[in-house]
């Protein structure tokens, strides 16, 4: 991105998603670990939360501004038919399981009840979230901080989440 727009990577994200979205507690962390701009306190202190996954890991939210995001995405305000579907058009995921997709920055994640919920949760070593809308509006989103060892504490949110979600 910062190549084709000749700006740094933290002001076009802020520009282009955090505030068109309207997303108030979302903030791109720069990498000497100061905000690019202030934003509401979240629960636990920005200085205490340390990632440096750069694109991948450097955007510190609210989960219910992630809820925000992913509602106006796929819901409220999606991107033009065309976009949308291409980011739908998913393939097998087979490192996570039980029948999760992958498409272009978003999952698909079938939930018992017998619906779908859409998102793109992750994982930052100590750090795991899990979000997800479905095609109604209805939106969940449990991030952690302190994860066991456990393989199992991450199918352990994603059973949250499906539980959140059922209709």
């Amino acid at each position: 991105m910062e190549k084709v727009t000749g700006r740094p990577l933290g002001e076009e994200i802020t520009r282009r998603v955090i505030e068109r979205a309207g997303l108030r507690h979302t903030y791109f962390r720069t990498p000497t670990g100061t905000t690019m701009t202030p934003k509401a306190a979240l629960t636990t202190s920005p200085t205490r939360i340390r990632p440096r996954g750069w694109a991948a890991g450097q955007i510190i939210s609210a989960p219910r501004d992630v809820n925000r995001l992913f509602s106006a995405l796929l819901v409220g305000r999606p991107p033009p038919a065309a976009q949308l579907k291409q980011m739908r058009t998913t393939v097998p995921a087979p490192a996570p399981g039980n029948g999760v997709r992958y498409g272009l920055g978003l999952t698909s994640t079938p939930l018992t009840c017998g619906g779908v919920a859409w998102g793109h949760g992750g994982d930052f070593p100590g750090y795991h979230a899990s979000d997800a809308v479905t095609t109604d509006g209805r939106a969940a989103t449990i991030a952690v901080t302190e994860l066991s060892g456990s393989p199992a504490r991450p199918q352990h949110l994603t059973t949250d989440i499906d539980t959140a979600l059922r209709q």
